[in-house]
C-alpha cells in the first residue's frame, strides 16, 4: 500500500501561523511518510519482529531504563545474571575457606629452651612472662605476635579462644583468671594480655576487635577451662560388644 502524503497546505492555515485540523487517518499517512522506518508497514516488509524490552537492573529504585532485546538476547542475559549471582556465592565461600587456612601456626619462633609453646605448668608461664618483659627480646616478641596472628578463626571469639589454647594447655588455665581471685595468677596483669591483644588486632580477620570485646572472650575462655580439662579425662564410650 502506498502512503498517500497529505499536502502542506492542508495542514497549514494560509497564514502559516494556525494549524487545521486533519482527519485521523491523514496524521497517520503524515507521520508514515515522515517516519518510514517507524511504521507498521516498513517493519512488516523488511520481516522484522518487535523486540522485548528487558528493564536494567541499575536502573532499580531510579528511572526506569531499558534496553532493546530479542528474545534470545533476554535469554543470555538472565543466564549472565545467574552466572554473576553464582560467582559472588564462589567467592564469598573462598573468602571463608582462606580464613580457616590460617589457622595452621606460622613458623616457629626460636624460643628459649624452658619455653615451648602449649605452656604447661606455671613455671613455664613465669619464664615467658619473664621474657616479655626484657627490653632486649622485642623482636623476638613481635616475632612471637606475628606467629600468634596467623592461628585462624572466623570472628573475634574464636580468633582469642585459638591463641589462648596454643598458649596455655587446660591443666595450666585451669589455674588463671581475670583478677586473680581464689589464689589464681591474674591474667589481668600479666604481659601475656598484652600479647593476645596485639596478636588478635594483627590477624586479618580481627583487626578492628576492641580491648573490651577480646577482655570478655578471655575471661569467658579461662572461665571454661576446668570444663575442658574434664572433658579431656573422660574415657570415650566401649565400643566392644558381647
Amino acid at each position: 500500500m502506498v502512503n498517500r502524503l497529505v499536502p502542506f497546505n492542508k495542514i497549514m492555515s494560509p497564514s502559516h501561523t494556525q494549524p487545521t485540523s486533519l482527519r485521523p487517518s491523514e496524521w497517520q499517512s503524515l507521520h508514515n511518510s515522515l517516519h518510514p522506518r517507524t511504521s507498521p508497514q516498513h517493519a512488516a516488509n523488511r520481516g522484522s519482529l518487535f523486540k522485548p524490552d528487558l528493564q536494567t537492573n541499575m536502573a532499580r529504585g531510579r528511572m526506569a531504563d531499558t534496553i532493546p532485546c530479542s528474545a534470545a538476547e533476554v535469554h543470555i542475559l538472565s543466564l549472565l545474571e545467574t552466572i554473576k549471582q553464582q560467582q559472588d556465592q564462589l567467592v564469598a565461600k573462598v573468602n571463608y575457606l582462606s580464613s580457616r587456612l590460617n589457622s595452621t601456626p606460622g613458623p616457629d619462633v626460636e624460643m628459649p629452651e624452658n619455653i615451648q609453646f602449649p605452656l604447661e605448668q606455671l613455671e613455664a608461664v613465669e619464664a615467658f612472662e619473664m621474657f616479655l618483659k626484657e627490653p632486649s627480646n622485642g623482636p623476638a616478641r613481635q616475632r612471637v605476635i606475628s606467629s600468634l596472628a596467623t592461628i585462624g578463626g572466623q570472628d573475634v571469639k574464636r580468633v582469642t579462644w585459638n591463641i589462648l589454647g596454643r598458649l596455655f594447655t587446660d591443666e595450666v588455665s585451669h589455674q588463671i583468671n581475670w583478677k586473680g581471685v581464689n589464689n589464681k595468677k591474674p591474667f589481668s596483669r600479666m604481659a601475656t594480655k598484652t600479647l593476645l591483644f596485639s596478636a588478635v588486632r594483627k590477624n586479618t580477620v580481627t583487626r578492628s576487635a576492641t580491648d573490651a570485646e577480646v577482655t570478655k572472650h578471655a575471661i569467658r575462655w579461662f572461665n571454661l577451662a576446668a570444663d575442658r580439662a574434664t572433658r579431656r579425662r573422660v574415657p570415650p564410650p566401649s565400643t566392644q560388644t558381647e
